[in-house]
């Protein structure tokens, strides 16, 4: 039988009701050896958990178990609570006490807006719903940042239904505002136990149209969460004019849990030559409420074209295919024709040539047979 073994640990929570304001936790340790064993219990910030009960140890064979339990706030037990076994032969070993972890689930968002009689006034409704924890908070934002001074705001109880993965909630905000922004808010969630991710944004080489005459600038937003996110653009540092500028934003992509998407905008290729302005794509995120509120990528067209970006658009229209197909079969058949006219002209020349010869040598060898005196060689 070893001197000396360490315990095996196990944490222990009550079952029963979720409602009251404390909950009563424990820990068992067995196998040990020998008997000599304390608990000790401390908050998630490190703060010591006193008054804790522990049992004498039992022995069975030749190790030993014991049990030890405490009351605690269940504020502290929501975040995790920390027991150490001090085990004089063998150390000390820590487990971690808490509520066993939500699945976070994602809300659905619908933001509607509508027109009151007092057009100097905004009424905005946010419904969120089927997510999971419970806890949340639903925040309204105008151009990324929170809206502190609504007229008013009506939030409603979160309500929950059942489902094969357990119960997911919904709920809703209301929200009434002065309407001096043309644009109305964009609603945010929240959700308990969930880390926002910050983006990463790329501001892509301009794609020129040459056919359609247009240019395009590209602003690729990825890696991000939550996905409610907004791009938008800056032109000189003033918002883009939909009159003169098309703004184009693509669905998300997930993959594995975080997303991406692109923004797009698009002007003519005049204006894109003929000025020095800078565009400047404006991404706005939850996870950047604490730190700068956007992020923010700019280009000019000088920029641009020193680039080492090479955009080649080799579309040519049906018309010009067409074209293009004649004047070659044209240039090919004219080519063709002409080779053929030349052979044939070289070739009666030839011939006439061969015909000549042999007429001027039967004429000679006739006027030879002719003449008695002249020898053939």
């Amino acid at each position: 039988v070893p001197t000396s073994k360490a315990p095996t640990v196990f944490p222990l929570v009550q079952c029963g009701s979720e409602t009251s304001d404390t909950v009563t936790l424990g820990v068992l340790a067995t196998g040990f050896t020998p008997a000599s064993l304390t608990f000790s219990y401390a908050t998630a910030s490190g703060t010591n958990l006193p008054d804790s009960l522990q049992y004498p140890a039992v022995q069975k064979d030749s190790y030993y178990s014991a049990v030890s339990q405490i009351r605690v706030k269940r504020s502290d037990w929501e975040q995790n609570v920390s027991c150490t076994v001090n085990h004089p032969g063998s150390g000390s070993k820590t487990v971690y006490i808490g509520p066993t972890p939500v699945p976070v689930q994602r809300p659905t968002l619908n933001v509607l807006g509508s027109s009151p009689e007092d057009e100097s006034k905004g009424s905005f409704s946010c419904f969120a719903i089927d997510f999971s924890p419970e806890k949340h908070e639903i925040t309204w934002l105008k151009n990324g940042q929170e809206i502190t001074n609504p007229i008013s705001e009506i939030k409603t109880p979160a309500v929950s239904r059942e489902t094969e993965n357990g119960p997911v909630f919904s709920s809703a905000s209301y929200l009434n505002l002065l309407s001096s922004v043309p644009r109305g808010p964009n609603c945010s969630v929240m959700l308990a136990g969930e880390v926002p991710q910050r983006p990463s944004v790329f501001l892509l080489p301009p794609v020129e149209q040459i056919r359609n005459n247009m240019v395009t600038l590209t602003c690729y937003v990825k890696d991000f969460k939550p996905k409610e996110i907004e791009v938008s653009w800056l032109v000189d540092d003033v918002a883009a004019d939909s009159k003169m500028y098309a703004f184009n934003t693509t669905n998300l992509v997930e993959n594995n849990g975080v997303y991406s998407v692109y923004g797009q905008l698009s002007f003519s290729l005049e204006q894109w030559n003929s000025s020095e302005a800078v565009y400047s794509c404006v991404v706005y995120h939850e996870s950047l409420m604490d730190t700068s509120r956007v992020i923010m990528r700019s280009t000019v067209r000088r920029t641009a074209e020193n680039s080492n970006t090479v955009n080649l658009n080799i579309d040519l229209p049906q018309s010009c295919k067409a074209y293009c197909w004649d004047l070659a079969m044209e240039t090919d058949q004219d080519s063709m024709g002409s080779t053929a006219l030349t052979f044939i002209i070289l070739f009666l020349i030839t011939l006439l040539y061969s015909i000549g010869t042999t007429a001027i040598k039967v004429v000679m060898l006739l006027k030879v047979r002719a003449s008695p005196d002249t020898d053939i060689m």
